[in-house]
């Protein structure tokens, strides 16, 4: 039996005792880093209020998505997006992300949300190197589209991971979305995290954010982008060096969180992308090194958007206000 099968039918035995249907889960297929068939699960948990804590977003007798009734905000989750694209409409990736994207605005309009609700996005891209200029050309002008480039500076765009990964369904683009907005007027902060070690990803054609904060009354929430050992001008530096490269990525989302005075230790979740097998043990060594073993940290192997980079790592980090 093929993994994602055996995963998807251990989850629905897990999940039969619950009374409420389950949106998909999102199989990503790769090599993990420690070479066992199995990487890890990434999940994002939301404590409910106890009225109406959540409901299925449906399209075409097809589950999209559900919505979360938090306690001081609403959450909508939408999974593997591009599975929802008619096999007519999938000749060719750019065309299928294209589809993908704009039928993601489609869902998220219907449910009465908008893509600037949009935090989070994740984009695991089959044979990255080959086609990423185009992803972004994709990408940019459909956000341009949407408002994201209009100058305003209270415009977010969101987050994002643009990384290598194979679809379980056989898609050549993978995307996942994780939109938030206010509910019943409570205070809700969505900010842009700047870098000061690194300039916009825009300056560069790429439409993501370095991060992005979500702060409730309770906790702020950071959503870091796929981050690489790239500098104040967008350039790959510590070419061809592992060590490096590693260290220079886990000092540039040092340096997002503390601006925002959140360390490294707050990071509940993150995702380690490794070019080539043979570095594993250069990442774990730099990893000791930093003190960060204690970091929940998926490692898996995967081109990044550049040939050159070597090492990617996205994260979420929480840090409770009261």
């Amino acid at each position: 039996m093929p993994i994602a099968d055996l995963i998807e039918r251990i989850r629905d035995e897990t999940f039969s005792r619950l009374s409420t249907k389950q949106i998909p889960a999102t199989c990503v297929e790769g090599l993990p880093l420690d070479g066992t068939d199995f990487a890890g699960i990434h999940a994002i948990a939301v404590r409910v209020a106890e009225e109406n804590p959540s409901w299925l977003i449906e399209r075409e007798n097809q589950i999209c998505g559900r919505v979360f009734h938090g306690r001081e905000a609403q959450y909508l989750s939408l999974p593997d997006v591009a599975r929802l694209v008619p096999e007519s409409l999938r000749f060719g990736r750019e065309k299928e992300t294209d589809e993908a994207i704009k039928l993601t605005e489609t869902i998220l309009k219907d449910a009465d949300w908008s893509f600037h609700n949009v935090c989070r996005t994740w984009f695991y891209l089959d044979e990255i190197l080959d086609w990423y200029g185009d992803f972004n050309h994709i990408r940019n002008a459909i956000y341009e589209r949407i408002g994201f480039f209009n100058g305003n500076p209270n415009v977010v765009i969101p987050a994002s991971t643009g990384i290598y990964g194979k679809n379980a369904n056989g898609n050549a683009c993978t995307l996942d979305v994780l939109a938030i907005r206010s509910r019943n007027g409570r205070p809700l902060e969505f900010k842009r995290m700047v870098n000061a070690r690194q300039n916009e990803a825009t300056d560069y054609g790429s439409a993501f954010s370095r991060g992005i904060t979500i702060h409730t009354d309770s906790a702020a929430c950071m959503f870091i982008s796929g981050t690489a050992s790239i500098d104040e001008s967008g350039k790959t530096i510590h070419l061809g060096d592992m060590k490096r490269q590693t260290k220079r990525t886990f000092q540039n989302i040092e340096t997002l969180l503390d601006g925002l005075g959140a360390e490294m230790k707050d990071i509940v979740q993150a995702t380690a992308f490794v070019k080539f097998p043979e570095d594993a043990e250069t990442f774990y060594q730099v990893r000791r090194e930093m003190k960060l073993e204690n970091v929940p940290m998926i490692c898996t192997v995967a081109d990044v958007c550049r040939d050159d980079l070597l090492f990617e790592l996205d994260a979420t980090a929480v840090v409770p206000t009261r």
